[in-house]
């Protein structure tokens, strides 16, 4: 009885060929997304409330015992940074990097609003000056209300 060796089927080496052609593309997909997520920055953002009360008080402004600022709270889906100036000015920004959707944070040692993503460095009034980031923070209206030096903050978007 003779047994036929012959080369394998057509069905087989083009199912492996589609396999490995899957495989590069994934790899590729993989290598490149982030590059390009990376150079095409976001869409501008814009918070859907209109009013929020912040969760801490003004005299609540200022850092803890490991030198933490309040951390950012939601306003309408997206992290709300409030800020304590050095000359007493309380300022609000969306906390989100115009760049990616890395939230920043505040360095009062250094005297800007920081991403830790890219190392973009935002001024007090929410201006890119270094880095990545192609726009301005978002900046918020605020509005306090009660007792000198423990009023409630209020954070609106500016109209």
């Amino acid at each position: 009885m003779s047994t036929t060796n012959g080369p394998p089927s057509e069905s087989r080496r083009g199912w492996l060929l589609r396999i490995l052609q899957g495989s590069v593309a994934v790899t590729l997909a993989a290598v490149f997304y982030p590059v390009v997520r990376f150079l095409w920055p976001r869409p501008a953002t814009s918070s859907g409330e209109l009013e929020v009360a912040a969760p801490y008080r003004v005299d609540e402004l200022r850092p803890d015992a490991q030198g933490k600022w309040p951390s950012p709270f939601n306003f309408g889906g997206k992290p709300c940074l409030v800020i304590r100036t050095p000359d007493d000015e309380i300022k609000a920004f969306n906390a989100i990097c115009t760049h990616v959707d890395c939230t920043v944070e505040y360095r009062a040692e250094d005297g800007d609003i920081f991403c830790n993503c890219h190392n973009g460095v935002y001024d007090l009034n929410g201006r890119n000056v270094s880095g990545p980031p192609p726009r301005p923070l978002e900046v918020y209206k605020v509005t306090l209300r009660g007792e000198s030096g423990k009023e409630e903050i209020i954070v609106s978007r500016a109209t």
